[in-house]
């Protein structure tokens, strides 16, 4: 239906729309040349990874063409930068981006308001998000979160996995400084949504003592069926749901399961489904997403690159049935990023 060098118009039905929360994309195309990239398997001259369009990585735009999709690209900002650091890496990054959107306009546009992502798709065009990973840019100053706004960035993770100037991933146990809770406000003002994925559990409660807005964990699981830090507590989850949240369904083998995959086999549809039957448990219908993690995480064979979403959305569709599906894919997130234009 969608190619790189087609602009030609399709219709598309419910069935072939995919929203997905977070990829890593951007930074392993576009950031190879910066640590921790060198030697990273995508290093300057590897062809295969430069090209939005048609690449070795998970997500390609070719890869999207049957579908109409909207799509998360999250600029991961390493911990190993300090703010100014981190802000070069996040203006190289944004400006890769830009530059590639703008050599395939034919097939993908930037969303800047998420009421325009239908008509984006009935051009045959990718509807791409831009995010950002790791609030350590934000360190230098609230007019940051005013550039992000600027630049059409439409969500930030608050922390990665250390601490920041914002607050503290899961690596410590520290939970939001008073910096961080102030730019929370200023995030909100922005229309930018807050993403707890990474936030530990001490930053996490404290979000709740302030946030006015719904919120997001744009790619984690279930706790109680994966017991790792990154994953969500039921507590948590509930949280996220009674504020009008998402939670985007994370593809990485080890936040599906703590079994030892090399040594008793591929993670499996089941062991994935198994989150979503928790959160459907926690009556978490209108809060399931999709958060793949793909390009940043090492995911089941079967789960890429992403055209493979068809056959996972069949499957999910036979196990949970159109509605629920329909939810988990598009609309809960599509529907969350329409209201958070207008509310």
């Amino acid at each position: 239906m969608m190619y790189c060098t087609n602009g030609s118009v399709e219709t598309f039905d419910n069935q072939r729309e995919v929203f997905d929360l977070h990829c890593d994309t951007i930074d392993l195309l576009g950031m190879r040349d910066w640590e921790p990239y060198i030697g990273y398997g995508c290093q300057v001259g590897d062809e295969g990874f430069v090209d939005l369009c048609s690449n070795k990585a998970a997500i390609s735009l070719e890869r999207m063409q049957d579908f109409a999709w909207t799509q998360a690209f999250a600029i991961w900002i390493p911990d190993l930068y300090e703010s100014k650091d981190a802000l070069r890496f996040y203006m190289q990054a944004r400006d890769w981006f830009y530059a590639q959107a703008d050599k395939y306009s034919d097939c993908i546009k930037q969303v800047r308001d998420a009421r325009t992502i239908g008509d984006i798709h009935t051009k045959s065009k990718v509807a791409a998000i831009l995010t950002v990973e790791n609030g350590s840019p934000v360190g230098l100053g609230s007019d940051i979160v005013r550039e992000f706004a600027r630049d059409g960035v439409k969500m930030v993770t608050l922390t990665w996995n250390g601490k920041n100037p914002l607050g503290s991933g899961h690596d410590t146990s520290e939970g939001l400084s008073d910096y961080g809770k102030k730019i929370i406000k200023t995030l909100e003002d922005e229309r930018i949504v807050v993403d707890v994925s990474h936030l530990n559990d001490e930053g996490f409660k404290d979000l709740l003592g302030i946030a006015k807005r719904p919120f997001i964990a744009s790619h984690s699981n279930s706790r109680v069926v994966c017991d790792v830090p990154r994953n969500l507590t039921d507590d948590q989850f509930r949280a996220i749901r009674d504020s009008g949240g998402l939670a985007g369904l994370n593809y990485y083998r080890s936040f599906i399961t703590t079994r030892d995959i090399k040594a008793t086999g591929e993670v499996t549809f089941d062991e994935l489904a198994a989150h979503v039957e928790h959160f459907l448990d926690l009556d978490g219908e209108n809060t399931l997403a999709l958060g793949s993690d793909w390009d940043g995480s090492d995911v089941p064979a079967w789960l890429t690159p992403c055209d493979t979403i068809a056959a996972l959305r069949a499957r999910f569709a036979e196990r949970f049935g159109e509605v629920i599906t329909q939810k988990m894919f598009c609309s809960n997130t599509r529907g969350f990023f329409v209201r958070n234009e207008t509310l």
